[in-house]
């Protein structure tokens, strides 16, 4: 959900009294990106809680006490996350000064560069989307304990950013960068070969390469590697269009779903590079010029 329909179901569910058991919703349009199923919803959609229709109340009725829980308070309220917004400076700083901790923070900024010097993609697990182990003739998955894994590609973009107080290096997997450029990495490139052998000899794809130049807002989501002195790179866990006015700095964020991180390779592999050096002129000749990428 996005928007005044968020919006319209933050209101909704803090103003109702307490946690809705059975939640129905209309008009949404299924989606499949990157093998996991979204449910986006749409002009059309429209929300109800418990017995505000006659199957949620048909439902409803079936629950143990009509949903009540034993000793739970009928007025407990489960909060939506409410997400700060940070300029690039702040994201910078926080890092140094603050306590180790897992946070999420909204960062506007424009995609200045791609850094190709690890590649776009990575070869994973066609099921977890684990980075898989090159053996002789096979891969092997040890998320999934197979020792003869399907190999995918998989995205893994690292992103030079910059606003008018600083620069960072954010990182993006699969979901979000499938979603974004609207094309999977497995099409935008092929493995040829297997195991120890297995090459991805691709120019960075269009697709990428047309993200250099513009503005979004980033939900980054930060844990304790951040705070460590090894920290390169920001993890990022949605990616969003900038609205102009919708983020001004100060304000609060009200944030859907984020990707729940299932199709990062390793930690290792999000801790890898430096942070990048100041952004070059956006109308350098050679940003967006086709590079080889170098898979792992």
């Amino acid at each position: 959900m996005f928007d005044s329909l968020a919006l319209a179901f933050h209101t909704k569910f803090d103003s109702y009294g307490r946690e809705p058991k059975v939640i129905i919703a209309t008009g949404v349009n299924p989606k499949i990106v990157g093998g996991r199923l979204f449910l986006n919803a749409t002009s059309s959609t429209h929300l109800y809680f418990d017995s505000e229709t006659a199957a949620g109340k048909k439902l409803f009725d079936t629950l143990p006490g009509h949903g009540a829980v034993p000793g739970e308070s009928t007025s407990k309220v489960v909060h939506a996350q409410k997400i700060e917004p940070m300029t690039l400076s702040e994201l910078n700083q926080f890092i140094i000064t603050a306590e180790s901790q897992i946070i999420e923070f909204l960062c506007t900024a424009k995609v200045t560069g791609i850094q190709q010097d690890e590649g776009w993609c990575y070869i994973g697990c066609s099921g977890c989307s684990k980075k898989l182990v090159r053996e002789i003739s096979s891969f092997t998955c040890l998320s999934c304990n197979e020792t003869n894994a399907v190999a995918a590609l998989r995205y893994r973009v690292a992103l030079s950013v910059s606003d008018n107080t600083d620069t960072a290096s954010f990182l993006a997997f699969d979901t979000e960068m499938a979603k974004l450029t609207n094309l999977q990495a497995s099409e935008a490139a092929q493995i040829v070969g297997i195991g120890v052998d297995a090459q991805v000899d691709t120019e960075l794809p269009q697709s990428l390469a047309d993200i250099v130049g513009k503005t979004y807002t980033f939900q980054l989501k930060l844990n304790d590697f951040n705070f460590s002195s090894k920290h390169q790179t920001f993890t990022i866990s949605r990616i969003f269009p900038e609205r102009a006015g919708d983020l001004p700095h100060g304000t609060i964020g009200n944030v859907g779903i984020t990707s729940t991180g299932a199709d990062k390779p390793t930690t290792s592999d999000a801790s890898t590079g430096k942070r990048p050096p100041p952004a070059k002129d956006q109308d350098d000749d050679d940003k967006t010029a086709p590079k080889k990428a170098h898979v792992e």
